[in-house]
């Protein structure tokens, strides 16, 4: 039988205060909370961890997605809620939908770094009530779908804008795999930013990446073969960046000196790299925090609508980046 959770036991006390926060106005009043409670039995929202061996596994130390269950937990307990945690692989999704048939669960929420349209598909077909974390994982808007929904595009340009009004005009970026929405967003907004101060990016400047350390090496690798360094880079997420900075630091290339980094995703490494990563900080508490309720919402207010909010990343500046010293003339 998977594991029961109702909150974690040696969790900070703070944590669940924090996480009510993050949840402002999308929760109900702690009042209507307990009269809720009183009246029926603790219900279960299930959190599946999607995984799909072929390409790529998710562990409790996922850098990523560990606040995200943390933040969801702790959420559904503020709700009266317990939390079945479930590991499936994504080709079967036979055993999610056995726990909604045996009533084990009240609605679900899935965690992947997989397509899994299908498996959102055969649930509510099933008419079950279900949610993803990431809004990359399927085609649905999130108007239909309870799921964050993170303004990539303009996270995107926020962060490229940062490294031109430094000074910086030859520009690159490290993008995500292709076929994942967040990555042509990414790069759109990243487009929009240079196109907007009238740089043209050539294709040198344009790296297709896949989210890995590897892909964030390659591109440093290649840059360096041609000597071509560019002045500055985006990384579409942290990890990439990290592959970059090693690469750069093994061939002692001066970052920020020399070259300025941007990543994207604000993991708890990046405060500790060699130089601390300048990045772009997904709010993930505050959109694990917002899913939950609206699921919740969903099971208890049927009818009734709840808020679309936009999230956006926010820019942490660190030390990977430095302005354009101005030459002196005099």
């Amino acid at each position: 039988m998977p594991p029961l959770v109702s909150g974690a036991p040696n969790m900070h006390p703070e944590a669940p205060a924090n996480v009510r926060r993050a949840g402002g106005e999308y929760q109900e009043q702690p009042a209507q909370a307990v009269r809720r409670q009183a009246s029926r039995n603790p219900g279960t929202i299930g959190l599946f961890i999607i995984q799909d061996a072929s390409h790529n596994r998710i562990y409790e130390d996922d850098l990523f997605y560990g606040a995200i269950v943390g933040a969801i937990i702790s959420q559904c307990a503020e709700r009266g809620y317990q939390t079945l945690i479930t590991i499936l692989d994504v080709s079967d999704v036979t055993p999610l939908l056995r726990l909604y048939e045996q009533k084990r669960i009240d609605a679900g929420l899935l965690i992947s770094w997989s397509d899994v349209q299908d498996i959102v598909d055969q649930v509510s077909q099933a008419g079950f009530v279900i949610g993803v974390i990431n809004q990359n994982n399927v085609t649905q808007s999130a108007t239909v779908l309870p799921a964050p929904y993170l303004d990539n595009r303009r996270s995107a340009y926020e962060a490229t804008r940062y490294l031109l009004e430094l000074g910086h005009r030859d520009v690159a970026i490290i993008t995500g795999p292709t076929g994942q929405p967040c990555s042509s967003e990414r790069l759109a907004g990243f487009l929009d930013a240079a196109l907007g101060q009238g740089l043209e990016v050539p294709d040198s400047r344009i790296w297709c990446g896949d989210f890995t350390e590897e892909a964030g090496a390659a591109a440093a690798i290649q840059w360096l073969a041609a000597d071509d360094l560019p002045a500055a880079v985006f990384c579409s997420n942290d990890l990439m960046a990290y592959g970059l900075l090693k690469v750069l630091r093994q061939h002692q290339v001066a970052v920020p000196d020399r070259l300025s980094v941007v990543g994207f995703d604000d993991l708890i490494i990046s405060r500790y790299t060699c130089p601390p990563l300048t990045t772009m900080s997904i709010p993930r508490t505050e959109m694990a925090a917002y899913v939950t309720n609206r699921l919740i919402h969903q099971l208890e207010n049927p009818e009734d609508a709840y808020p679309l909010p936009v999230f956006r990343a926010k820019l942490i500046v660190r030390e990977s980046c430095r302005a354009v010293r101005i030459p002196d003339f005099a």
